[in-house]
């Protein structure tokens, strides 16, 4: 049986009747590339039927399901422009259809059809430029920013704890998962000229994996203030190679199964037809969403008991630690919840739609740098006190350095990374 679909090239079987077909072959045609379709077909069925083929050996006049092809000699390639009611498909391109020595028209060794090529015509995928502009600015803020967190958190050593780790694994995650996306947007291009999508698949699997790590590395916060809050008692002397394990090891599982799928079931040289098996990741991020959700709904409960019971400034610090976590529980999977909603019957309702995805998505890491290291209550305090440690070393007398503060002891620091990092 022949494949219809139209893929960037597809399979036919050189009809010489016009029996078959009545209907439009791919779902994806506007109605006036339906008519366009149509209108072709009829009128090449009826040259098929009427006209005297040439006496010489010649490859048989054949519609091959998007378009007419004409007798040909043996040996010759037909060109052809691209039909432009092929949909997603380039009339600036050609498309060719080779006729055998022996009269017949090119088989396909992988399946023993007669072939059309119609690989050039592709256009693998379509970029609204307001779109692309928010996600290249999104994701190119959220690696300037999450490097300037990560240089923070690794710079002043007084804010180090095993907490602090965990932040900086979910930076580099982010920053790991910007670059990949910008990375993804050129290979995409890149591969709509040439025959291979090898590079612009594997862009895309790393691409889907580091959005993984990012949600599982959330999932790390979570459990980890669930550990010290409600199973250690405020206690952070504990191993982190669960953490590394969770964050950066459980989302090659569903990475793995998301490119197996693809192998077998997947369209397209860039994978960008199988909306279908990419919710073997969206489902994996919902239920991760979940989990770290209800993590924190039970932090909650046990802080608001240990507050009753005996007030201390250690739980209400961590009461602002993971009132930061649960800030970004929304904004990490809140286009997850709109996604069902996407308008399809309105361009305008589309793009606005699109645009809101594309600044939720791609702005992600910039809200986890804001929320975890700018906003943070004891990082602002020690940049203050670098910068007046600085005024001081460059702009004050040697009697008045020498009276100066060095800034906090370290007994202070080590304090407050017990209670927690997350103030305002």
């Amino acid at each position: 049986m022949a494949d219809y679909s139209y893929n960037g090239s597809f399979y036919d079987t050189s009809f010489t009747t016009c029996d078959m077909y009545p209907l439009p072959l791919n779902e994806k045609q506007a109605p006036d590339q339906f008519e366009a379709w149509l209108k072709r077909k009829n009128e090449c069925c009826e040259r098929i039927q009427t006209e005297a083929p040439p006496s010489e050996s010649h490859c048989e006049l054949v519609w091959d399901t998007w378009d007419c092809w004409n007798w040909t000699a043996p040996g010759d390639t037909l060109i052809q422009t691209c039909p432009w009611w092929v949909p997603d498909a380039s009339p600036m391109e050609q498309a060719t259809k080779t006729c055998m020595p022996d009269g017949t028209w090119y088989v396909h060794p992988g399946n023993n059809n007669t072939w059309t090529n119609y690989t050039a015509c592709e256009v693998p995928y379509k970029e609204s430029p307001i779109r692309f502009i928010i996600f290249e600015a999104g994701y190119s803020t959220s690696v300037i920013a999450l490097c300037l967190a990560l240089f923070i958190f690794t710079y002043f050593q007084s804010l180090g704890c095993p907490r602090v780790t965990i932040h900086k694994n979910l930076f580099i995650s982010f920053i790991l998962s910007a670059i990949s996306n910008i990375i993804w947007h050129v290979t995409i291009i890149v591969s709509s000229r040439n025959e291979s999508g090898t590079a612009c698949r594997f862009t895309y699997i790393m691409a889907q994996f580091f959005v993984l790590c990012n949600y599982f590395w959330m999932l790390s916060e979570g459990l980890y203030l669930h550990t010290v809050i409600v199973v250690a008692v405020f206690s952070e002397n504990h191993d982190l190679l669960l953490y590394y394990i969770v964050g950066w090891v459980i989302p090659m599982v569903p990475a793995v199964v998301l490119l197996i799928l693809q192998l077998t079931l997947g369209s397209g040289k860039c994978w960008t037809e199988s909306q279908g098996i990419e919710w073997v990741i969206g489902g994996t991020i919902i239920a991760v969403l979940l989990t770290n959700a209800g993590l924190l709904l039970n932090i909650v409960r046990v802080l608001v008991t240990k507050l009753r019971a005996t007030p201390s400034q250690g739980a209400r610090t961590y009461v602002r630690a993971v009132r930061a976590t649960i800030i970004l529980l929304p904004l990490m999977g809140l286009h997850y919840i709109i996604i069902p909603v996407r308008p399809s019957d309105n361009q305008v309702a589309e793009l606005v739609y699109d645009c809101i995805i594309a600044f939720l998505i791609s702005f992600q890491g910039f809200f986890v740098a804001c929320i975890f290291c700018f906003f943070n209550g004891e990082v602002i305090s020690q940049l203050h006190r670098s910068i007046r440690n600085f005024t001081l070393v460059h702009y004050s007398h040697t009697g008045q350095l020498q009276n100066g503060t060095d800034g906090p002891s370290q007994t202070q620091v080590s304090l407050r990374c017990r209670l927690g990092k997350d103030a305002d």
